[in-house]
């Protein structure tokens, strides 16, 4: 349909259009296989592309892939960032690299440009398909439409979701003329992919969220969060790092407070303010695009509200350890256990 031509010839030489994230990763890979005729996928620890038997197996967190099984095989997963495991694992044998530029799940983590240039370089050396799976950092989402673009580095095949459609439900896989005719009629298929409304919804959210004025503001909003949150940290010094490109920021705790991100979830829903966690230890957030400076600063205010109750909780269980059956701390259960 018209709308999936235009969505294409703005942004890929081709596309396959999905419903989803798990929809644009099993056929990212189901074309890098096609393509190259091998495989082998070789993705990183701690990383999420999709909830799948697949796709939780090419992620590689166990903690999603306990309970299920057999799991699929030929995927090795390797240390994020660490380009040494990279050059030692990928081979001739190597079908694909995925990777997310920031991985969202994993604790908001940026790759390092050095290594995804280093990962471009090896995939080239080995024939390999390089994919990025973009998400969670796609759309704007970094300050730039895709955030390969702030890297300098252009994947082989990436996968788009979540912001993509503004909330409505749209993904798809971008890719190049050449691969895109490695795939055979019915290599891979999709009931919903490529409806009109949704690919007309995704092409006018990027008519929107492409535009500079758009990703200016994310800049200039990451730098009034970023401000915030070090105000923040500058009173109850519960950050030890943070983090992130754009409106998708991450504040990993101090040891003193590891494991007690729910904790800090629900005291922030006391004060009425949402939070992510993105891992036990680190606090995600992940707001619109187009938020205020005045919802920013409420939102800080809250924040500050519920960290100062935390952070008292925390203390008053320290001094309370000694006196076993305690109640908890009103609004944050469980907060009276030893710390």
């Amino acid at each position: 349909n018209e709308a999936a031509l235009k969505l294409a010839r703005k942004y890929a030489s081709d596309h396959f259009p999905n419903n989803s994230k798990t929809k644009c990763v099993g056929c990212t890979i189901n074309g890098c296989q096609c393509a190259t005729d091998k495989f082998e996928i070789v993705s990183f620890e701690n990383s999420f592309h999709g909830r799948t038997l697949f796709t939780v197996t090419v992620g590689g967190q166990p903690k999603y892939t306990q309970g299920f099984g057999p799991l699929p095989q030929g995927i090795r997963h390797l240390p994020y960032n660490d380009f040494a495991s990279a050059e030692a694992a990928i081979s001739d044998k190597t079908c694909a690299v995925i990777v997310e530029p920031v991985q969202g799940e994993g604790g908001v983590t940026p790759a390092t440009r050095e290594f995804l240039q280093r990962l471009r370089e090896l995939c080239d050396k080995h024939n390999a398909l390089l994919i990025f799976d973009e998400v969670q950092s796609g759309a704007g989402r970094t300050g730039a439409l895709f955030a390969y673009m702030r890297y300098g580095v252009t994947p082989d095949i990436l996968s788009a979701a979540k912001g993509l459609g503004g909330g409505f439900p749209v993904g798809a896989m971008l890719t190049t003329d050449k691969i895109a005719k490695s795939f055979g009629v019915g290599a891979h298929g999709s009931t919903y992919g490529g409806n009109p409304l949704a690919c007309a919804v995704a092409e006018a959210v990027l008519d929107i969220v492409a535009a500079p004025e758009t990703l200016r503001g994310v800049t200039e909003r990451h730098q009034l969060f970023v401000d915030g949150l070090n105000r923040l940290n500058a009173k109850h010094n519960v950050f030890k790092e943070i983090r992130g490109d754009g409106l998708l920021i991450g504040c990993e705790l101090q040891p003193a407070f590891e494991g007690r991100g729910k904790d800090i979830v629900k005291a922030a829903e006391v004060e009425g303010l949402l939070l992510l966690i993105a891992g036990p230890s680190v606090m995600r957030l992940a707001p619109s695009l187009l938020i205020t400076p005045a919802d920013i600063a409420e939102g800080m205010a809250r924040f500050d509200a519920a960290l100062t109750k935390f952070v008292s909780a925390v203390e008053a269980s320290k001094q309370q350890v000694a006196a076993p059956g305690i109640p908890g701390i009103p609004g944050i259960p469980g907060i009276a256990k030893a710390a």
